[in-house]
């Protein structure tokens, strides 16, 4: 965005110069005759090329210079394919100067327009990328917070202070689009069903739980989230509200490194970066760790129905603490073999433990009142690991012309185990019931894939792209439990709760996209992606087999219109696939609290979703952005939780294919700059939301809200201050709604540039501990209120030392294979 500023400030001021100082064009003696003729007029013309790519450069200044009196007298930018025209020169002879941001400047030292009618063609002009050194910090303050790009909305983590010393889960809460609840659970216009992915591929980290993975990614490590609502063919067709793609910090030419460390309440960090960079080599390598402690507290009571009368109740408080330490690291190594062939490996690694302590108190009202009291502690370990393979060629007839082949190897290992004793209440006198279990999970992922891109003409107007993948997918989990019914010490394996189980999958795919954009900036994005699911489970300890396969063909059409350089409109048509994972498949039965048990359903089928949106998007010279999009969603086959309460009281919960959800919505994002040193954003969405089901005769809508408020000033002597905050209102399930969450906080920050030393102070929710969510269930066999206590209050001091420096240089893009696909 500051690029496009500042060649907006460049055209400004030359339009200013030129309205100052009236000039008439030098001519040479021979064509003095027509200087003075006001039909005497011309054309220039040509295209802008980066030297080192051979790719167009967008929105290069190009000024016509008088050569004797050095002051420019018209100029133009270029076009999205690098091309230009200056309209209305006069016959003479003239200078012409190009620049732009991380280039040195071109001039074309003599340009004769001799002939009134004529385009006088310069060609194709190339600018080389200047090798200037630049401060780290410098190059950060470039972008906006927010940018508008053809297919994506990016919000620039690294501009944003209150992320420091934070974590994954801190940095979505403030992108537009996104919301996440208390839970930690991410919602992409109005739906959970989204791909995450970690530069555009997925990560092992989130197979268990998303909200997990994203705490346990330092937010220093996030350099921007990419928030794609309608991807091509090309991109896997899961997540049937789109993909979120965080982008991790990646340096430029040199060598640069940094340490991080934050203390907080609730939350301590400390990492490292380093990043080398040297001709054909790359290499990047992180690493951190963090301590967390959460805690909160719920209640609910239940009303259990018999021809619609009360015959229980049943009433459960809860207090826990959660105690976490995590690991995170990664590291990634390019190396171009030449000109045209790059190869690259890189991995990341997590680890995850937890510790958590629980009390639950139960009591059951029928005939006669029965009480007691739980105390749970559990533990979990969770260790991941991804290890990626890439190989890229591009052709010298075009640099868009190129192969890829990736590969990707993904496991996640997962060891949880806990322990219960049970007492009688009102008097905690001894313990009637014991419980524990051990609990070994693996899950390991191969994925090939291979894509060719090749282009039909020099500009990129017409560009077909072609691609396969192939991803095995292998979960395996063994859970044995024993309890003592009568409190005792001698334990017995329980035949009825262990779960062991084997579940493969397999998903070939094949796609084809083709990408047309003609003279008058209207651009065309039509393509379809072809995948085959192939199932088998067996599940050992319910002696339940399971086979399935189904294919699918999901097509998806974009179209949108450039209007000069400021404004666009898009439509878009998709249809995607979310496909149910383990959690939702696995048939065994969960007893760990006897009034409410759970179970998966093996014979689930895949969500299918239609959906359209009409976007326009604008900025302005002085730095306003304004983005609204208007979308509909359908979801066919909708996989939900249904719960209901049998003739003694016990609640059981499974998923179901039975219901047709469908949102409908907009969403309203701008951002301004009332002064320089001020930006000021925000975002409003409202949606309709329905969700039917004949089966059931059940219906459930209502209109949701949401809106965020991001506010940055720099203040003198290298201070900042930053206040951000959000509201989301009520939601809805099939069988009931939950109440409405905010979030707000505060941030500071001192720069101590010559040192490269920089201190932050946040203060989250500071004027409250808790974040108070309110859940209504209404069914014909029960009815369900329940009250919950997340801890929300949050101070932190963040430290920030960096080390090097970097310089500009051009880079390839890096190619990630992507697949997230289990609901």
């Amino acid at each position: 965005m500051k690029t496009l500023l500042l060649l907006s400030f460049t055209w400004v001021t030359i339009l200013a110069k030129a309205q100052q100082t009236p000039l008439s064009p030098p001519t040479s003696s021979s064509l003095t005759q027509s200087v003075n003729s006001a039909t005497n007029f011309g054309k220039i013309s040509g295209t802008v090329m980066d030297e080192a790519q051979n790719k167009p450069v967008e929105f290069a200044t190009v000024a016509l210079i008088n050569p004797q009196t050095e002051k420019p007298i018209t100029g133009t930018t270029t076009d999205e394919q690098g091309k230009f025209t200056i309209n209305n020169v006069q016959t003479g002879i003239y200078r012409i100067v190009i620049s732009f941001l991380g280039y040195d400047n071109k001039t074309i030292p003599i340009v004769t327009v001799s002939k009134t009618g004529v385009v006088t063609a310069l060609g194709v002009l190339s600018l080389r990328a200047n090798s200037q050194t630049l401060n780290e910090v410098v190059v950060t303050g470039e972008k906006a917070l927010i940018e508008d790009k053809d297919d994506r909305l990016v919000y620039n983590a690294d501009k944003d202070l209150t992320n420091t010393g934070g974590t994954a889960i801190d940095v979505l809460k403030k992108v537009p689009l996104l919301t996440v609840d208390p839970d930690g659970t991410v919602q992409l216009k109005g739906s959970s069903s989204i791909k995450v992915l970690i530069n555009n591929k997925p990560s092992s980290i989130m197979a268990r739980s998303i909200s997990e993975a994203l705490q346990m990614i330092p937010a220093e490590l996030i350099k921007s989230v990419e928030v794609i609502t309608a991807p091509s063919a090309k991109y896997d067709s899961e997540g049937t509200a789109g993909i979120i793609n965080i982008i991790t910090k990646n340096q430029l030419q040199g060598l640069t490194g940094g340490i991080t460390s934050s203390v907080g309440s609730r939350r301590n960090n400390l990492g490292g970066n380093f990043n080398l960079k040297r001709n054909k080599l790359s290499i990047t390598a992180y690493g951190g760790t963090n301590w967390s402690n959460y805690y909160g507290n719920s209640a609910t009571v239940r009303q259990n129905l018999r021809d619609g009368n009360v015959f229980s109740i049943i009433t459960q408080s809860n207090t826990f603490k959660n105690r976490g330490n995590s690991q995170f690291g990664s590291f990634s190594i390019d190396y171009d073999l030449d000109s045209t062939n790059r190869i690259g490996v890189d991995a990341n690694f997590g680890k995850d433990s937890r510790n958590t302590f629980s009390t639950r108190d139960t009591r059951q009202s029928i005939d006669t009142v029965l009480a007691f009291r739980r105390y749970n502690e559990s533990q979990n370990r969770n260790n991941s690991m991804d290890v990626n393979f890439n190989y890229t060629k591009t052709f010298k007839r075009s640099p868009d012309q190129e192969y890829t082949f990736l590969a990707q190897y993904n496991q996640n290992d997962n060891q949880s185990a806990y322990k219960l004793n049970q007492f009688p209440l009102p008097v905690e006198d001894i313990v009637t019931y014991r419980e524990r279990n051990e609990n070994q999970n693996q899950q390991s992922e191969l994925t090939l894939q291979t894509d060719y891109a090749h282009p039909f003409s020099t500009t990129k107007r017409r560009i077909l792209e072609v691609g396969s993948k192939l991803i095995a997918r292998n979960v395996g989990s063994d859970y044995r439990l024993e309890n003592a019914p009568d409190g005792s010490l001698n334990f017995r394996e329980d035949p009825r709760r262990s779960n062991e189980f084997n579940y493969k999958q397999s998903v070939w795919a094949s796609y084809a996209s083709f990408r047309l954009r003609t003279e008058n900036r209207w651009n065309f994005n039509v393509g379809g992606r072809f995948e085959m699911t192939t199932i088998n489970a067996d599940f050992i300890s319910t002696a339940t087999r399971f086979s399935d396969r189904y294919q699918n063909f999901l097509p998806n059409l974009s179209i949108s219109k450039r209007l000069g350089n400021e404004q666009r409109i898009r439509v878009n048509y998709s249809q995607r696939i979310q496909r149910p994972s383990i959690n939702f498949l696995n048939p065994y039965v969960n007893y760990a609290d006897p009034k409410n048990i759970q179970t998966g359903n093996p014979y689930l089928d895949p969500e299918l979703t239609h959906s359209v949106e009409l976007s326009y998007s604008t900025f302005t010279k002085g730095g306003t952005t304004i983005n609204l999009m208007i979308f509909g969603r359908q979801t066919n086959n909708a996989i939900e939780r249904i719960t209901t309460v049998d003739s003694t009281g016990v609640s059981n919960s499974t998923y179901r294919n039975i219901s047709r959800n469908a949102t409908y919505g907009f969403n309203w994002f701008g951002a301004v700059k009332p002064v320089k040193q001020w930006n000021l954003s925000g975002s409003v969405g409202m949606n309709y939301n329905l969700l039917n089901s004949p089966s059931l005769q059940i219906t459930n809508k209502n209109w949701s809200y949401q809106f965020n408020l991001n506010s940055s000033v720099q203040l003198p002597k290298d201070i900042s201050i930053q206040v951000n905050g959000s509201y989301t209102s009520r939601r809805i399930q099939l069988q009931g709604q939950s109440s409405g969450f905010y979030y707000y906080g505060f941030s500071a920050r001192k720069e101590f540039k010559k040192q490269n030393f920089s201190v932050t102070a946040n203060f989250e929710n500071p004027f409250r501990e808790y974040n108070i969510v309110e859940n209504y269930l209404r069914t014909t066999t029960f009815l369900s209120d329940g009250i919950n206590y997340n801890v929300v209050r949050n101070i932190r001091l963040s430290l920030n030392w960096r080390f090097g420096k970097m310089k500009t240089s051009t880079d390839r893009e890096k190619k990630k294979i992507n697949n997230d696909d289990r609901k």
